[in-house]
C-alpha cells in the first residue's frame, strides 16, 4: 500500500455554532510521519479543528482529506486510519484497565486472535503492565492519561491526534509522555499534538501551527517562525551586578545596533542585529559594567507565541 506523502490536507475549513465561528476558513497541510504541534489560547478552535479531522463533527465549508479521504464523505474509511485521544476522559463505569481495553477493542473491531496481543503492546508501550485488575474509576490523573493513549493505539492507527495529552500531568509523566510520542513518530505515525504546555510542543514537534480567534496564524518549523517573526536578528540574556543593570539598560538602549532591551530584575533580555554581539559586550566593558554572565539564545516557542497572537478568542 502506498502511503501520500500528505497524511492530512485542510482545505479552507469553516466551522460555526450559531453566530460563532469556532474555526475560520483554516488551510493546512501535514506530511506523513511528521508531529505537529497545534497552539492557541483557550477558545482559539483547536479543538473544534481536532474534532472535524477525527470525524466527530462536520464543517459547515471546506474539507479534509485523510490520506486523499473526504471527512465528509468518507467517514468510515477515515476512522481506520484514525487515533483520537480527547481532552476528557469518559469511561464505562465499574470496568479494570484490561476490561477497558478489551471493551474499546472490541469497538475498534479488532479481531480476537490479534486483540490480546494489540492489548499487551500498548500497556507495555504506556508502562501499564502488571496493572489488569486495577479498576479504572481509581487511576491517578498520569495513569488515566496513560490508559487513554492506550486505548487511541488500540487498532494500530497511522494518525494520531491528541488533544491536551498532558493536562493535569506532573513534570515526570510529562517527560514520560514526550518519551512515548517520541517513539510513536520514530514508528512513522503522524501526530497532531495540541497542547497549552508549549516546551514539551517544542520538543516534540517537527512543525508548529499558532490560532487565534478561529484562524490559523502562522505555521511552520520553529526555524521558519522565527524568521517569519521578524527575529532574524540576535538575542542575548545578559546578567550584571544589581546596581548596574539601569546603567546598562540606558547604554544599550542607545546603541544604534539594539532593538530593544528589556529589564528583568538583575538580567537584561536585549534584542540585536545578527553580529552585533562582541560589539555590545566590548562596549559594556568599556564602560566597566560588571558582567556576570553573558549569553546568546535563540527565539523559543513561548516567545514566537507572544509575538505572533493578540489574545483574541472566538
Amino acid at each position: 500500500m502506498n502511503v501520500p506523502a500528505t497524511a492530512i490536507q485542510i482545505q479552507n475549513v469553516t466551522r460555526c455554532f450559531d453566530e460563532l465561528i469556532a474555526v475560520d476558513d483554516v488551510s493546512l497541510q501535514v506530511q506523513t510521519g511528521t508531529t505537529l504541534g497545534l497552539i492557541g489560547p483557550n477558545g482559539a478552535g483547536k479543538t473544534s479543528l481536532l474534532r472535524m479531522l477525527a470525524t466527530l463533527s462536520i464543517p459547515d465549508s471546506g474539507d479534509v482529506l485523510i490520506q486523499g479521504l473526504s471527512v465528509i464523505h468518507q467517514p468510515r474509511m477515515v476512522r481506520r486510519l484514525l487515533g483520537f485521544m480527547p481532552a476528557e476522559f469518559g469511561y464505562p463505569r465499574g470496568l479494570t484497565i484490561h476490561e477497558y481495553l478489551e471493551y474499546f477493542g472490541s469497538l475498534y473491531q479488532v479481531p480476537a486472535a490479534e486483540l490480546a496481543r494489540r492489548i499487551h503492546d500498548v500497556k507495555e508501550l504506556t508502562e501499564l503492565t502488571a496493572r489488569d485488575n486495577v479498576a479504572v474509576r481509581g487511576l491517578s490523573t498520569g495513569n488515566r492519561q496513560r490508559l487513554l493513549l492506550a486505548r487511541t493505539l488500540l487498532h494500530d492507527p497511522q494518525i494520531l491526534l491528541l488533544d491536551e495529552p498532558a493536562s493535569g500531568l506532573d513534570p515526570r509523566a510529562r517527560n514520560e509522555l514526550r518519551g512515548i510520542i517520541r517513539t510513536l513518530a520514530s514508528l512513522g505515525k503522524t501526530i497532531v499534538v495540541s497542547s497549552h504546555i508549549l516546551p514539551d510542543l517544542e520538543e516534540v514537534s517537527d512543525s508548529v501551527a499558532i490560532m487565534e480567534a478561529g484562524r490559523l496564524v502562522t505555521h511552520g518549523s520553529l526555524e521558519q517562525l522565527r524568521h517569519v517573526s521578524g527575529e532574524t536578528g540576535l538575542q542575548i540574556r545578559i546578567r550584571v551586578s544589581g546596581e548596574s543593570v539601569d546603567g546598562a539598560a540606558v547604554i544599550l538602549r542607545s546603541h544604534s545596533r539594539v532593538m530593544s532591551c528589556e529589564v528583568r530584575s538583575a538580567e537584561l533580555i536585549v534584542r540585536a542585529e545578527d553580529g552585533s554581539g562582541n560589539e555590545l559586550l566590548q562596549l559594556l566593558i568599556a564602560e566597566q559594567i560588571p558582567i556576570i554572565e553573558y549569553a546568546r539564545e535563540t527565539l523559543d516557542l513561548e516567545d514566537i507565541f507572544m509575538q505572533s497572537t493578540a489574545g483574541r478568542v472566538t
